[in-house]
């Protein structure tokens, strides 16, 4: 693991416009001191995402997630801390300091991995234009796809036989290692050999965009293999997390709000070609919970688009009861049935992209009515069927999460069928990763929520506050040592300029999520600082006088009270004159 020193991370952010790096994926607009847009960690209709130009730290006030530049390179498009930062320091013309790049072998392995399946990539590519790819290339040209996206989407061919791989990159112990690793060739009897031969070749992206393994169609009779075969499962080839044209998409279906989960490679390189780039494919398996949770991610109305035979109303139940324990009330997804004998590249051929945007939007079917025409399906005619519909209801509706929506859902079952369901909840979902909680030992009231939100947007009032100050949140050990913390940095600063939010981040980054909520709320203004810190401390002293103390001690926190009251009373005037 990469250590680097917190000046040269100081560095790379105070190089670092968070406002100019999150803008590329969000539309933000000025609101106030701040710029807001739709959140994109989750799907929202009105903007709760919120950017702190000034304090250069993001926060949903929707979902909870905030940070800085590095956290949003992780959380967003999913870089380890080191390579976030290599990543920031690089576009900020900083040389990463010696000592800490040898530091980190691993992140070197993984560049010199990640080289390797870039120029196998491109040399498949370049084995398409070439004589031996002939037959690869007139497939492809029969299925209509244009020169930019085989380009764009790095389509490629396998050579038949052995020896393209060591052509290629040699045949030395360790340069056979490494593509053994990564998923390029496997060792036999005889040797190492090529995975891929003589097939039409897909370059599978992950979230990054870089290259992280393959899939490859078989052309002609095959002699008997199978018609897809992909990469193995590798360090960064996980072929249940993965799905086909999510990096090359994943922009256009946020603007959009338009995603469509189709069968196969070939189903969405044909909507890319029509000018839908709003596509996504498993890797030649049912689609699994990990793939749509990052599908749910994206848009909150995807359209998942089978084709119209019994295969592929199989798949669509698959994917259904895969989808049961994700879903909420806030998602909409629905399913598309093709006509018998189509798929969406044929489709696509016949009536273009207009016209299968149309179908996407006028024929798919809600979620809810696709189960209960599902179940009838399954159960049959008859009293017999109705019982057999109610019992499989019952199953599938333990896997719901969402109570409301395991309600509604009930309930139109219990219409459908004419039975009442004998619904069992189950105690717990441990199949499907959970979010990540939220510290469960910090937890503020109002007004200390905005009081921190005074002192962290505005750090220089730490150095206003009395001796009895010190005492805030003494009963909440948690946010008392980050006030405390943030207070003593403030106190030894050289100057009132200090970045504590992003002090406090480094040092508390459990904490990271709350201090970008406190510097992206609505500006705490002085008038309404000084109201919130006569609150605070009525509200302490109020605790004390509950503690129990001596008669004299009482009088003069009594005392104290009405002073403060009083105050109060004359801030609440002035609020009301200014109309603030």
């Amino acid at each position: 693991m990469a250590h680097f020193q917190p000046s040269f991370l100081d560095e790379v952010l105070a190089r670092t416009d968070i406002v100019e790096l999150i803008g590329r994926h969000v539309e933000l607009k000025k609101s106030g001191s701040n710029l807001m847009g739709l959140c994109p960690f989750h799907h929202e209709k009105s903007p709760s995402f919120s950017v702190s130009a000034d304090k250069q730290l993001y926060y949903c006030f929707g979902c909870g997630q905030g940070g800085g530049a590095f956290q949003f390179l992780m959380e967003h498009d999913g870089y380890a801390f080191p390579e976030a930062v290599e990543y920031l320091a690089e576009k900020a013309g900083l040389e990463v300091p010696q000592e800490t790049k040898q530091d980190h072998g691993d992140e070197v392995r993984q560049k010199r991995d990640y080289e390797l399946l870039e120029r196998a990539a491109q040399a498949m590519n370049k084995a398409l234009h070439g004589e031996l790819g002939g037959k690869a290339a007139a497939y492809l040209q029969q299925r209509g796809l244009p020169a930019d996206i085989i380009r764009d989407y790095m389509l490629g061919y396998a050579p038949p036989g052995y020896g393209f791989m060591k052509r290629l990159f040699g045949s030395d112990s360790a340069t056979n290692s490494r593509l053994e690793t990564v998923g390029l060739v496997f060792k036999g009897e005889h040797g190492y050999g090529d995975r891929f031969r003589d097939r039409l070749m897909f370059a599978i992206r992950d979230r990054r965009g870089r290259i992280v393994g393959f899939g490859g169609r078989v052309l002609g009779s095959g002699e008997g293999e199978a018609k897809y075969l992909n990469s193995p499962e590798t360090p960064y080839f996980h072929k249940s997390d993965l799905l086909y044209g999510f990096s090359e998409h994943r922009d256009t279906i946020r603007k959009s709000k338009q995603l469509v989960v189709v069968e196969g490679y070939m189903d969405v390189l044909a909507l890319a070609s029509h000018g839908l780039k709003i596509g996504l494919a498993p890797l030649g398996t049912a689609i699994g919970e990990r793939q749509i949770r990052e599908i749910f991610r994206l848009c909150d109305t995807p359209v998942f688009c089978f084709d119209g035979d019994r295969a592929g109303r199989q798949a669509a139940w698959r994917a259904l009861e895969r989808m049961l324990p994700l879903l909420k009330a806030e998602l909409m997804p629905a399913f598309l049935y093709l006509p018998e004998g189509e798929d969406p590249d044929s489709l696509l051929k016949q009536e273009g992209g207009e016209a299968f945007a149309r179908r996407l939007k006028e024929e798919a079917k809600p979620v809810l009515e696709t189960w209960l025409h599902g179940l009838k399906l399954l159960a049959g005619q008859g009293a017999e069927g109705r019982a057999r519909m109610a019992k499989k209801a019952d199953t599938m509706l333990a896997a719901m999460t969402d109570s409301y929506l395991m309600q509604a859902w009930r309930q139109e079952a219990e219409r459908s069928s004419g039975i009442a369901l004998q619904h069992r909840r189950r105690a717990a979902v441990t199949d499907v990763a959970s979010e990540p909680a939220a510290r469960a030992d910090i937890v503020l009231n109002p007004v200390e929520d905005r009081f921190m939100a005074g002192l962290m947007q505005k750090p220089a009032r730490f150095l206003q506050l009395s001796g009895a100050a010190m005492e805030f949140f003494v009963d909440n050990p948690a946010i008392h040592a980050l006030y405390s913390r943030a207070f003593s940095m403030q106190a030894d600063a050289e100057t009132e300029t200090i970045d504590i939010a992003r002090q406090l981040i480094r040092e508390c980054p459990a904490d990271q999520n709350m201090i970008s909520r406190w510097i992206n709320q609505a500006t705490v203004h002085d008038i309404e600082y000084k109201s919130l810190l006569l609150d605070m401390e009525a509200n302490d002293i109020r605790c004390r006088i509950r503690q129990g103390l001596s008669l004299g001690e009482s009088v003069q926190l009594q005392k104290r009270l009405r002073e403060l009251q009083a105050q109060q009373q004359l801030l609440k005037e002035q609020l009301i004159d200014t109309g603030a």
